[in-house]
């Protein structure tokens, strides 16, 4: 798969299942390949969560997160190492964020990682970033049913540094399938206890019978006008906003989606039939989302404080 789509960023957390099950995954799949292909891979990490999966932005904070991750990984230096950055996923808004990624630096200095790249921050934190080190890309939430980042300046602040957007979330959390059109009114009973978007506001009841006819008129844009999914429409968008050079009458930064998949065959599907969309289904697509606003929070009251910090 990486070999046919030309895959080289990944993208993981140190928190993603109980145990370090992410970092033990990724330590598995990298000993799965040879050693010239894992040294074209560059894998960004998340951390700098606490036990409670409160940020913890502390020196003692970083260091407990980055020494951890590393342990996972070959020694810098070693045959076979991938490029290595790190991310804090949260801001701790009880540290001052520069002071955070001054220690995330000490590690870019000393070689023991390659970069720093940020995650849900708002423009102040962006700018705290930059100010003391180079970022190499800030991971954001991007999708047909979630465009913040391009109505509350940061898609400008990050085009004006030239840094780019890691867009996570690009279908929605499901929302923008096929399969949720098609089965949209089991869609919700389908989910799993314990499964994310049950806490999230898009998918509370009330909030999904109105969002999923922006879905359903999307699906059928998608599939009559460019004869296409609805997965392959929304990924198309995200890379047809991507070095846009006049995005409404803006530029726009180099940005990246990361689908996911639980299966190799969504992961092709996902990636094997993008299109080309015009200014003019754009500025469609623009209207129909216009015209039915998504309702609901992206998580939850909760969690709120902690996005676009």
């Amino acid at each position: 798969m990486n070999e046919k789509f030309g895959t080289k960023l990944l993208n993981g957390g140190e928190f993603y299942g109980s145990d370090n099950a992410n970092l033990k995954l990724l330590q598995k799949f990298l000993e799965s390949n040879s050693s010239e292909d894992n040294e074209k891979l560059i894998i960004s990490i998340k951390g700098c969560l606490n036990e409670k999966f409160v940020p913890d932005g502390s020196k003692e904070g970083v260091a407990r997160s980055i020494d951890n991750i590393l342990s996972f990984f070959p020694s810098p230096g070693a045959k076979g190492r991938p490029k290595i950055l790190f991310e804090p996923a949260r801001v701790d808004i009880t540290h001052p964020y520069d002071k955070t990624i001054s220690y995330i630096a000490e590690y870019v200095k000393a070689g023991k990682i390659d970069g720093v790249s940020l995650s849900e921050v708002g423009i102040g934190s962006i700018q705290k970033a930059l100010s003391v080190c180079a970022i190499s890309f800030v991971e954001l939430e991007l999708s047909l049913t979630c465009q913040d980042i391009l109505h509350n300046g940061i898609i400008e602040e990050l085009t004006k540094n030239n840094v780019s957007v890691i867009a996570y979330s690009p279908l929605g959390r499901g929302y923008l399938t096929d399969y949720t059109v098609e089965h949209k009114d089991t869609f919700l009973n389908e989910m799993k206890d314990g499964d994310i978007r049950r806490m999230c506001g898009k998918f509370a009841p009330e909030n999904y019978k109105h969002n999923i006819v922006l879905v359903e008129k999307l699906y059928n844009y998608a599939h009559s006008k460019k004869n296409c999914s609805l997965e392959t429409l929304a990924l198309s968008w995200i890379l047809s906003l991507s070095e846009n050079p006049n995005y409404k009458g803006r530029k726009i930064t180099k940005i990246l989606p990361i689908p996911g998949g639980s299966t190799p065959q969504r992961i092709e599907n996902n990636l094997s039939a993008l299109v080309t969309l015009s200014s003019d289904d754009l500025n469609e697509i623009d209207r129909i989302c216009n015209e039915i606003p998504v309702k609901g929070l992206r998580y939850n009251e909760a969690a709120e404080a902690y996005l676009f910090a």
